[in-house]
């Protein structure tokens, strides 16, 4: 009994493939589109394109609709050029091939390669596999001889030149000086020697609206971007790197940053010895009597208080974010009237803004404590008041009124299954027919579109309540979980970092504000497998 099959075309061209004619997305969709015309019983459904993307990684956008559609059974076909274009990583290209897919119940066919999964063990797919992902590890080699080979020439190898250069037009891997940046450089080092801290500087140059340097690299190179720049201001980070950067005596120190590996694109800092150094590689915006004196400065500034120690993990460190902007709040020591230490917590974007973006919203961390800790006790209490009452609130929030019963969903299942069962049915009748010679090819055509396009409908349908009932499950399971850890808070006197990462994901800290007289602040607890349970708690200070 001939299959109907709904056709996923895959396509991805990568940046390196550009002069190879039949590489191009055009010819690959031509290509493709003919194949599919050529094959009885196959249609369409949709052709997926990745331009520009490696086939190293396979979090690329297409192809991860694409592995969607075919989980959602919209299409029961992969079709590629070649193996090479599906992806060039051995070990990923292997689990979606021989073990995804499959499971799906989707067929793949690479027709240049001769692949056809419907044949079977193909022996020649795990070598095709490891040749392409060879391909792609000798491709990251050259690359990465190319690069080192370029930075010992003092050539510019990043993308962007730093603030103060331009790219040469003659020579683009060649930095020349931008007057009017290098002027602020100049200045910023000037201000530096003269004691200025990093804040002020900042606050300075924000005030007189000198344009930051992203901002600055898009006036003058009249670029766009797609990304939504938050900040105007300078910031203390930019401008801490700037000082200590020798690219502004002429110095080139580059691949001080590098991946993993071809596979983990995840990158790394470079030891002194990986990276490549070349005095004199630029022209000098400094001369190197300001730059001496200006790291002075910095390592005074460094050993002002000997006694620093390096900083460690508070109680709240890393779960606390704005409520405004969004930013991490960073940590803080005061000491109060009473002579006592107090640590507290603020937005990190108000700090490296020097307040010219958002505000400071500090809370202390003996005030957080006292609220946080006295949610969790209060959940503690209602639970053992009265358990079940807490989890069908919860539970109800969570996933929603459910309009069926578990006996009625079972039923749906059951009725969509016999369904499916019904159209397949109908469908081996249909060949029957149209062997028997009952059924003309028009009808038969027509006839199993439908039935097929009725079947896939079905199970899509199908695959849907199942995968809510599990999320539903799941869900369930979080809730049970959540309750266990908050019972065993009676055993704790007061909160602890691992007691707060078990149960809470972040806490979102508003600005103070007056409320009849009193000051009030909005502290908002996402708890983990629960999330928000209540919307915004007030914190009289």
């Amino acid at each position: 009994m001939e299959k109907l099959y709904n056709v996923g075309a895959y396509v991805r061209s990568s940046l390196e493939a550009a002069s190879y004619d039949s590489e191009t997305v055009e010819n690959q969709c031509q290509m493709l589109s003919k194949f599919i015309d050529m094959m009885p019983q196959w249609v369409e459904f949709k052709i997926y394109i990745d331009d520009g993307y490696s086939g190293v990684s396979f979090q690329r956008p297409a192809f991860q609709e694409m592995i969607e559609d075919a989980r959602q059974c919209k299409i029961n076909l992969v079709l590629v050029k070649d193996l090479s274009r599906f992806g060039r990583n051995y070990l990923e290209a292997g689990h979606y091939l021989e073990e995804l897919l499959p499971s799906l119940g989707c067929r793949f066919v690479a027709f240049q390669d001769g692949i056809d999964t419907e044949d079977g063990e193909n022996d020649v797919m795990p070598f095709l596999n490891a040749m392409n992902d060879y391909y792609a590890k000798n491709l990251s080699d050259r690359l990465r001889s190319v690069f080192r080979a370029k930075a010992k020439d003092g050539q510019k190898i990043t993308s962007h030149a730093n603030y103060g250069f331009r790219r040469c037009d003659k020579d683009k891997s060649r930095l020349v000086i931008d007057e009017y940046s290098a002027s602020v450089v100049r200045r910023i080092y000037e201000m530096r020697k003269d004691g200025m801290g990093y804040g002020t500087i900042a606050k300075t140059l924000t005030n007189e609206n000198i344009l930051p340097p992203e901002l600055y690299y898009l006036k003058i190179s009249g670029a766009s971007t797609t990304r939504k720049i938050k900040s105007k201001s300078w910031m203390m980070s930019s401008i801490n790197r700037m000082l200590r950067n020798e690219v502004y005596i002429g110095n080139a120190i580059q691949l001080t940053r590098t991946i993993t590996s071809y596979r983990d694109k995840r990158q790394r800092h470079t030891s002194e010895e990986e990276q490549i150094r070349v005095n004199g590689a630029f022209p000098a915006i400094i001369d190197k009597d300001l730059w001496d004196a200006v790291q002075l400065v910095n390592k005074q500034a460094s050993l002002k208080n000997p006694k620093r120690q390096p900083p460690k993990k508070r109680l709240f460190s890393d779960m606390l974010f704005c409520l405004d902007c969004g930013a991490k709040m960073h940590t803080g020591n005061s000491t109060l009237k009473n002579g006592n230490d107090c640590i507290y917590y603020y937005c990190s974007r108000h700090q490296l803004t020097v307040g010219t973006e958002c505000s400071r919203h500090a809370i202390s961390q003996s005030t957080l404590s006292k609220l946080v800790f006295g949610e969790i006790q209060r959940f503690a209490d209602e639970i053992a008041l009265d358990e079940q009452a807490v989890i069908e609130v919860l539970a109800k929030r969570l996933i929603g009124e459910r309009k069926a019963s578990a006996t009625q969903r079972k039923k749906e299942v059951i009725k969509l299954k016999q369904h499916i069962h019904k159209l397949e049915s109908e469908i081996s009748k249909l060949y029957e027919g149209r062997i028997e010679g009952k059924v003309s090819n028009d009808i038969f055509t027509t006839q199993m579109q439908n039935y097929d396009a009725e079947r896939i409908a079905t199970e899509s349908q199908l695959a849907k309540l199942e995968a809510t009932e599990c999320e539903a499950t799941e869900k369930l399971e979080g809730l049970h979980k959540w309750i266990h850890l908050i019972k065993e808070t009676v055993k704790v006197t007061e909160p602890n970092r691992d007691l707060l990462l078990n149960l809470i994901e972040k806490i979102e800290i508003g600005e103070k504000t007056t409320v009849n007289g009193l000051k009030m602040q909005d502290v908002v607890i996402h708890y983990r497998f629960v999330g928000v349970i209540v919307a915004g708690i007030n914190e009289c200070a």
